[in-house]
């Protein structure tokens, strides 16, 4: 497996590698977070943990250290048109031996509903699987419709349902979690 580019671009989007740690990126992240925690929080255990730019400046180390080693691919998600950070998307669970890897994914609320992690899982894939991935899957908790939208309108075929599989703070309860794969004989999924 290659490493993957630092900067992918497609349409409307550009994804930048969070390689180099800022103060300054970890507040444009943090703003995104902190005015989306209502949104994130029922899916995401990690928003109540970020309670100020520090806690993100934090994870943008922990995410060169990744990228270093070819752990994980972590990628800003930037509107073009504005130069707005909207989320962030990544390739984890990365194994070399089994040219697999997982592809996770969040928007901040004022940037759902316009297809852009559509259009940023496509271009994430196609650059994972041209770097020698065979399997990328995408896995999301069955009450988190719009992140099964996103999976399923990408192509991703829905391999099963791991019950109980993850503790959901949110829910007080053991959340159901989908679990997607797409292989690179799929094909390539056009832009809808």
């Amino acid at each position: 497996m290659e490493p993957l580019p630092e900067v992918i671009e497609t349409e409307r989007l550009i994804l930048k590698g969070l390689t180099t740690p800022s103060f300054k990126l970890a507040e444009e992240i943090y703003a995104v977070v902190d005015t989306s925690r209502d949104h994130l929080r029922p899916f995401l255990a990690w928003v109540d943990k970020t309670c100020r730019a520090e806690d993100v400046y934090q994870y943008l180390q922990k995410c060169q250290m990744q990228w270093d080693t070819w752990a994980e691919f972590n990628y800003q998600i930037i509107l073009k048109q504005t130069q707005q950070t909207l989320g962030i998307i990544d390739v984890s669970h990365i194994s070399k031996d089994h040219k697999s890897g997982e592809i996770g994914y969040w928007l901040g609320k004022d940037f759902t509903g316009h297809g852009y992690m559509h259009e940023a899982v496509l271009a994430l894939e196609s650059v994972a699987f041209q770097a020698g991935l065979n399997r990328i899957g995408i896995g999301n908790d069955t009450r988190n419709i719009p992140s099964a939208k996103v999976a399923e309108k990408a192509g991703y075929h829905l391999d099963g349902v791991l019950r109980q599989a993850v503790w959901q703070e949110a829910f007080s309860d053991f959340g159901d979690q989908n679990v997607w794969s797409k292989l690179k004989s799929d094909g390539a999924q056009k832009q809808k």
